[in-house]
């Protein structure tokens, strides 16, 4: 009777582990899938809720640690900026992005996904700051994207509002234009900007998804401030090109509705692009990163 009870015990035990894991939590699986029709909808409380009921059943499911970060992230990107919370609040809840990222990383250290939002969440707390405040942040920040990119997450929404390494292309190629090319920076820091590298991603993000509002938009703006880094001329057309297709795009989220209005700003005043960021934009001037080392 004694082996049998342990036989029974060993068998419920084994049931609530393969439960609780990730590849055998249906319930939760089913929350996922609920949860991503309500954020392709740009219902985010809802899609919270769903991923929410999820956690208590699977709190060991990475992938639930970023769809929450991609909500809080999406939440303020769908906004425009005169409607964003104050900076002070954006930091708090980026820094919320940066948190859940790294529970997912500490769950699944191999996944993509996870290191992206991570790299997301602690672009945006330098966007919010100012880069020339954050440049301490720029060697981390580039190592966590190259790891997502060294990962392939596979990750691709049904309509192609996101595609994992399509959009850490695009936060590679804003990163190498936002961030100054100066060489000190690299000396002082660990990293710079390279006008060149960011053209290169953002033309990678755009062949992933060649209809997408804002890998378009990205590409156009990396062009215009190529072209006016470099004198070239052809560059600025081609940016100009791509800032203008935008127009015609068709919008698959709340986001896209914000960098259409952005690609008309910048077809308008071309000269805001090296420094061009959706959240604020960027000062990066020479004269204000002497100030900032004389603080």
């Amino acid at each position: 009777m004694k082996e049998k009870a342990f036989i029974i015990l060993g068998l419920v035990g084994l049931g609530m582990m393969l439960w609780s894991a990730p590849g055998f939590c249906q319930d939760c699986k089913t929350r996922i899938y609920n949860s991503e029709r309500l954020w392709l909808s740009g219902k985010f409380d809802e899609s919270d809720q769903e991923l929410e009921q999820a956690l208590k059943q699977c709190p060991n499911m990475a992938e639930l640690y970023w769809r929450k970060a991609r909500n809080i992230y999406d939440r303020i990107e769908s906004l425009p900026r005169e409607k964003r919370p104050s900076k002070e609040e954006r930091i708090k809840l980026y820094e919320q992005v940066i948190a859940l990222a790294d529970k997912c990383i500490a769950l699944e250290p191999n996944n993509g996904n996870c290191w992206q939002w991570k790299g997301i969440g602690i672009g945006r707390c330098g966007t919010t700051k100012g880069i020339l405040n954050s440049l301490s942040e720029i060697d981390d920040l580039e190592k966590v994207f190259l790891k997502a990119e060294s990962l392939k997450p596979e990750y691709r929404s049904e309509n192609g509002s996101a595609n994992a390494m399509g959009d850490i292309y695009n936060a590679l190629g804003q990163f190498y234009r936002t961030v100054p090319d100066w060489f000190i920076l690299k000396t002082l820091f660990g990293a710079r900007g390279d006008i060149d590298r960011s053209v290169e991603y953002q033309r990678k993000a755009v062949a992933r998804e060649p209809n997408r509002i804002e890998y378009n938009k990205e590409l156009g703006v990396s062009l215009l401030c190529y072209g006016q880094k470099k004198n070239d001329d052809k560059a600025i057309a081609e940016g100009r090109k791509y800032l203008e297709k935008v127009s015609s795009l068709p919008v698959l989220k709340n986001s896209d509705i914000v960098d259409k209005d952005h690609a008309r700003i910048l077809l308008k005043n071309p000269d805001l692009a090296c420094g061009y960021s959706r959240d604020a934009q960027q000062v990066i001037s020479k004269e204000e990163f002497e100030k900032t080392r004389e603080k």
